[in-house]
């Protein structure tokens, strides 16, 4: 790799952003390099991340592995429900009923339904979807140690973990998708701030739990054990089958893992001291609230868990990344091709990191539920009262704790409208509430679905290129001064016609500008008198304009969910 040639993107980390982001960038005909630490791409055993929501499926529908995430090898036949109890063979709480894949129904605002693909099904497929489509370089056992850019590019300097030595790889543009310790960040000194939500340590078990469960009733996907000090620990499925992750809640200060005695609050939740199991790895890790101070430093980006964690409480921290994938995707075919204007790279800091801060504060929510003490102090009781204290409790557990997997507003509701490339219309943007979404073409918000005949939907429009959707009756060349002016900076935009009047009324104007990502850029009842502003603007292209920024420490003390 001679540094007179630079790569147009490198990206660095192969994990599931930035493998979705090779692939993204391979359908919109942008080269890629990857560099990952690793020897090969996760597909051992691990407990991270699986819930993919419903925009996620969209995006994995967009990238043609929807199939793929559906046919994972994950049950779709087990429920979503979760067990709240004292421990296997103790005393029942109550349960939150969820449906299963197989029963579980696609929601009216979207093309898909979220599910369950743990990470170490979901990597794998998303590599030999890249390898297949043969856009991408991917090399493995390159650890990148140092960071250094100017005017004309990139400079990445990598160690090779098995040989030892060193080289440096020149791009045009660098994408850190390496992680929570992020190499890249540290080497662009980018502060990542937030909160310390505590230590948890898990332990992933395989084990029958059916054999232990004495309450009945159809199989979980997870089981929260409860104390009077909260929910002590839980099981939540890896594979919907018998690998699970065993999580002691845990405490503010770490612990010496090799000094922890795991079997004994293991024995203890299911409930028999000669219970079998194999216990195949025990970690400790960080629960937090951590987002980048910034996202992007003159050509180098940060994406998934290098710009900010979250508490798995809820998943959103797969999603969010996925979710920056997704927009850094057509940013950098736009900076790589030319048409893209240098505005477009501040949008993304201006466009994606009030999406982390709103979805991991709202994660940082679902967690103090579990932490919660109040009406538990009788749970362990043998009682009338206590009996009472306990399905009151489960009453109310499941009441709160679905909001950690039935929150359509969070998947669906962000926004972009404060971005430079939004173009606003001066309408007002519906509440954002994390567990309710209400569809608008709003300019900064998600393009609306709507099933134009059957398997096709209005999403599916969206993807390669601008969309200029038309929804009226009265124009026999409509778009036009709006495609040329397109053209004239190379810009990629399609007009697509559409005669249906519920379209027009999810919509509300006769014109949207769709963006690649699927957001609307613009809408009104005609186009602007002046089309080519309005191509310069939504490309990047336009004067700079400040945005609203806020620290993570403002964030903190502020109101999570607030309309724009």
């Amino acid at each position: 790799m001679s540094p007179m040639t630079p790569l147009n993107v490198l990206i660095v980390g192969g994990g599931p952003v930035g493998l979705a982001l090779a692939l993204d960038l391979g359908q919109r005909g942008v080269r890629s390099t990857i560099v990952e630490q690793r020897s090969a791409t996760n597909s051992g055993i691990q407990a991270k991340a699986s819930v993919l929501d419903e925009r996620t499926m969209e995006y994995c529908r967009q990238l043609g592995v929807v199939d793929d995430v559906a046919n994972s090898g994950y049950p779709d036949s087990l429920s979503g429900d979760t067990v709240f109890c004292t421990g296997f063979g103790d005393k029942y709480i109550g349960r939150l009923e969820m449906p299963s894949a197989k029963d579980r129904e696609v929601p009216a605002e979207s093309s898909e339904m979220m599910r369950r693909c743990p990470q170490m099904l979901f990597d794998p497929l998303l590599a030999r979807a890249v390898m297949a489509q043969g856009m991408t370089d991917i090399r493995f056992g390159l650890e990148c140690v140092g960071c250094e850019q100017d005017d004309e590019g990139v400079t990445i300097f990598v160690r090779n973990t098995k040989e030892g030595h060193t080289e440096n790889i020149r791009a045009r543009y660098v994408v850190g998708c390496d992680g929570p310790a992020s190499a890249v960040r540290k080497a662009l000194g980018i502060a990542f701030e937030g909160q310390l939500l505590g230590y948890s340590t898990s332990a992933i078990v395989k084990v029958d739990l059916e054999r232990y469960n004495t309450f009945g009733g159809r199989k979980a996907e997870r089981y929260g054990f409860i104390a009077p000090e909260g929910v002590w620990a839980n099981f939540t499925t890896i594979d919907g089958k018998d690998l699970w992750r065993f999580t002691l809640m845990g405490v503010v200060e770490k612990i010496d893992i090799d000094k922890l005695d795991i079997d004994s609050p293991l024995r203890k939740s299911l409930g028999r001291e000669d219970a079998e199991y194999e216990i195949i790895s025990i970690s400790q890790w960080r629960r937090s609230q951590f987002v980048a101070d910034k996202y992007v430093t003159g050509r180098v980006f940060l994406a998934g868990d290098s710009a900010h964690v979250m508490s798995p409480t809820g998943g959103h921290g797969l999603n969010t990344g996925l979710g920056d994938a997704r927009d850094l995707a057509w940013i950098l075919q736009g900076l790589v091709e030319g048409w893209g204007g240098p505005g477009l790279i501040g949008a993304y800091d201006a466009e994606r990191r009030p999406v982390a801060l709103r979805n991991s504060s709202n994660s940082s929510q679902n967690f103090q539920v579990w932490k919660d003490r109040r009406g538990r102090d009788k749970v362990l009781e043998s009682s009338p009262e206590a009996d009472e204290q306990r399905r009151v409790l489960g009453e109310k557990l499941a009441v709160i704790v679905a909001k950690e997997f039935q929150a359509l507003g969070i998947a669906l509701g962000y926004k972009y409208a404060d971005s430079p490339l939004i173009v606003p219309d001066g309408s007002e943007a519906p509440p954002d509430d994390p567990e309710k979404y209400i569809q608008t073409a709003r300019p900064g918000h998600r393009a609306p679905h709507y099933w134009l005949e059957a398997g096709t939907s209005t999403i599916d429009l969206f993807g390669d290129s601008f969309v200029l959707l038309y929804l009226g009756t009265d124009l026999p060349a409509p778009g036009q001064a709006l495609v040329e002016a397109a053209t004239r900076v190379g810009m990629p935009l399609k007009c697509v016609v559409i005669h249906d009047k519920n379209v027009a009324e999810l919509y509300q104007s006769p014109f949207a500008l769709v963006r690649p990502d699927g957001m609307v850029a613009w809408r009104g009842d005609s186009l602007p008198d002046d089309v080519q502003g309005l191509v310069d603007q939504v490309r990047g292209a336009a004067a700079a304009e400040e945005w609203n920024y806020i620290s993570v420490k403002e964030f903190l003390s502020s109101s999570v969910f607030t309309s724009t």
